[in-house]
């Protein structure tokens, strides 16, 4: 039940607290109940209870749109696997997190790839749902089309596709990275978020 895992969360060792947090995510507005002890939580001791916290935050939907304050306040945190975590929540939360757009497109620039990609794909959720408008956040994502890791590669990739129209001045590098990037799967994504852009009649969809 939420009252027993909201219990394991607050009085648990760290991997009780990890794993109820968990659980509690994939009831997602189920557990609602359990949002203020969340919010808590986020000053966890453990990095990965707060990383936990965080991701289950984002799977609150509109019941935690008073906790994106919070949430973006992670995106400050010292463990690179937190400010991650908090990065996808901020994208899944939807239109809600709109005003996490400049904090995300900061995000973008982190010393850590896997906080730059999930940046990236969260700033593309919020653009494809019309939360914000896309142009500021462009540039940042086109530079992330040169970065070492394919995975932040694809992910600006991708992101740069769900923004649309607003993404016609990426064009020529995601032609570019289309072509001639060293992973397929850099250039399938740049390839269709060149058709989605574009609005190609064969364009292939960017999968959310």
């Amino acid at each position: 039940s939420v009252a027993a895992l909201m219990q394991k969360l607050e009085q648990g060792r760290p991997r009780e607290r990890w794993t109820a947090a968990e659980s509690l995510s994939q009831l997602g507005a189920g557990a609602a109940e359990a949002l203020p002890l969340l919010v808590k939580c986020l000053k966890d001791e453990d990095d990965d209870v707060r990383c936990a916290v965080v991701r289950a935050l984002g799977h609150m939907g509109d019941a935690a749109r008073h906790c994106v304050g919070d949430m973006l306040a992670m995106l400050e945190d010292d463990d690179g696997g937190v400010r991650w975590g908090a990065a996808e929540a901020l994208g899944n939360l939807g239109k809600c997190a709109a005003c996490a757009v400049d904090a995300l497109r900061e995000a973008l620039s982190d010393e850590e790839e896997d906080v730059q990609s999930a940046a990236a794909s969260a700033l593309g959720k919020l653009a494809k749902l019309g939360a914000a408008p896309a142009a500021p956040f462009v540039p940042g994502l086109i530079k992330l089309l040169s970065e070492e890791e394919w995975h932040v590669r694809r992910s600006a990739a991708e992101a740069l596709g769900r923004c649309g129209a607003a993404a016609q001045s990426a064009i020529p590098d995601l032609g570019r990275v289309s072509t001639s990037d060293r992973d397929p799967r850099v250039r399938r994504s740049a390839a269709a978020s060149i058709d989605a852009i574009t609005g190609s009649s064969n364009a292939v969809p960017v999968p959310c």
